[in-house]
């Protein structure tokens, strides 16, 4: 893979923005206002994924109505909007000297997450990253491990080779979703939600503990 990429594609929480637990706490909180319990072990397991599909298992295990499913998402926003209010969002040390270094080589940064379009935005203009392409779980009919996210990243930054494009997260579905899109590059990092070892079993291209080799992986 001599050719450098177009596009590079990273999620938020937990691979660009610290999470600390803010989506866990944010999960809790909601499950809890409607009397749910949610265990932490089965909750990494869905990371990244669409919120609305997340509570929809939820409830099915607790043997309620999954109709319940986009209320729950909608109070999931407020949750996680009231813990970053508690703990500003912040970037990750490695974070903006990727973003610098890549978009120095002239490749496109851009950012794919399981958070609707108001979260996200919280976020961006949090850190005033609005200028960078984004989209949001609830922009594409299915969220992640699914790859509509890629594909749509890639339809708005008029990318039609896959192998042009990489993506890099910190959880299983994040690893499921480039791979099932065809992505060049396909990269797990260790300072999220899951360990290295915990992501070597899911399908990669490279596993780094932070963002800081990904330009020297580049030949940057």
């Amino acid at each position: 893979m001599t050719e450098l990429p177009r596009l590079f594609l990273f999620d938020m929480a937990g691979t660009t923005v610290r999470d600390d637990n803010h989506v866990v706490r944010a999960f809790e909180r909601t499950a809890l206002s409607v009397g749910l319990e949610i265990d932490r072990t089965w909750l990494l397991s869905h990371m990244g994924w669409h919120k609305e599909a997340v509570f929809a298992q939820l409830l099915e295990l607790a043997g309620q109505p999954t109709s319940r499913a986009s209320e729950l998402a909608r109070g999931f926003e407020d949750a996680i909007e009231q813990v970053f209010a508690e703990s500003p969002a912040t970037a990750l040390p490695t974070a903006l000297d990727t973003f610098r270094a890549l978009e120095a080589a002239d490749i496109r940064v851009g950012f794919t997450t399981g958070f609707t379009r108001r979260t996200a935005n919280h976020i961006l203009e949090t850190l005033d990253w609005q200028e960078h392409l984004s989209v949001t779980s609830d922009e594409v009919e299915h969220g992640r491990p699914a790859p509509d996210l890629i594909h749509e990243a890639m339809r708005r930054a008029c990318v039609s080779d896959v192998a042009q494009v990489g993506t890099c997260g910190d959880t299983p579905a994040d690893l499921e979703a480039g791979t099932a899109a065809g992505c060049a590059y396909v990269i797990g990092v260790g300072h999220g939600t899951h360990s290295l070892e915990a992501l070597a079993r899911y399908p990669h291209t490279h596993l780094f503990d932070d963002l800081s080799p990904l330009p020297r992986l580049l030949g940057l």
